[in-house]
């Protein structure tokens, strides 16, 4: 059995028994959460070309296109995932392989997304597949990377938690990572939780509370005072 015998059931197998069948509803819910995460990176030009790599089931297309970006395109291996998508009505989603559908885009997006992506390749791939993304880019585009952080005391959730992930990072690991395929300004944020109900206003104090415990310990052992320590941690590099 290869990854692609995953990625062919990859929905149906990994995604809904865990998270339920995808819905409008539920993207409008994620719409909250990424105009929080990400609306500050995005460009002001809505003409802008954006693509998510590794869609899946099309949230942040969706999302993208309902905030005016017309020329979001996703992409993700398994036409099962791309299948829900369309079903849902997300436009310009397209089942394909990284690798080969950016060999002619050189110089063509503005932003690229790669949220809970890149942790499925190998290191060798790795580096293949982020000199496409840097190519694909154009001069002051970004990329936006989310990936479980092998600094979080609990990553082991995320990195365990889907049998397709390779690897985990930490803020170091990751910025050698994309200083080596030529992206600069590079920039680390945390995944903390959001407040968009009564429920979350009380998860965001308790974890402020407990993120700095967090924080104390790998200080206590280290010394080192800047970390992210969420179970995933947001990363954004420029091409200059």
């Amino acid at each position: 059995m290869s990854n692609n015998d995953f990625y062919d059931n990859y929905y149906s197998t990994h995604i809904s028994p865990r998270k339920g069948e995808a819905t409008l509803d539920e993207f409008r819910t994620r719409a909250i959460t990424y105009n929080k995460q990400f609306g500050h990176f995005l460009p002001k030009d809505k003409k802008a070309k954006l693509i998510d790599i590794g869609c899946g089931s099309g949230s942040v297309t969706w999302w993208l296109q309902n905030i005016g970006f017309d020329n979001a395109v996703g992409i993700d291996i398994s036409a099962e995932q791309v299948n829900i998508a369309i079903k849902l009505g997300v436009e310009n989603v397209f089942q394909a392989n990284i690798k080969s559908f950016f060999l002619d885009k050189s110089n063509s997006y503005d932003v690229i997304f790669a949220r809970d992506i890149i942790e499925h390749f190998s290191k060798d791939d790795l580096i293949d597949v982020l000199s496409l993304c840097y190519r694909s880019l154009k001069i002051n585009g970004i990329i936006i990377i989310q990936v479980p952080n092998a600094e979080s005391p609990f990553f082991g959730r995320i990195r365990y938690g889907d049998i397709t992930h390779e690897m985990a990072f930490t803020t170091s690991s990751l910025s050698q990572l994309l200083r080596v395929v030529g992206f600069s300004g590079i920039r680390f944020f945390p995944k903390s939780p959001l407040i968009d109900s009564a429920e979350s206003f009380v998860r965001v104090i308790l974890w402020k509370i407990v993120e700095v415990i967090y924080k104390s310990l790998i200080f206590i052992e280290v010394g080192r005072v800047k970390m992210v320590v969420t179970q995933d941690i947001i990363a954004v590099g420029k091409k200059s």
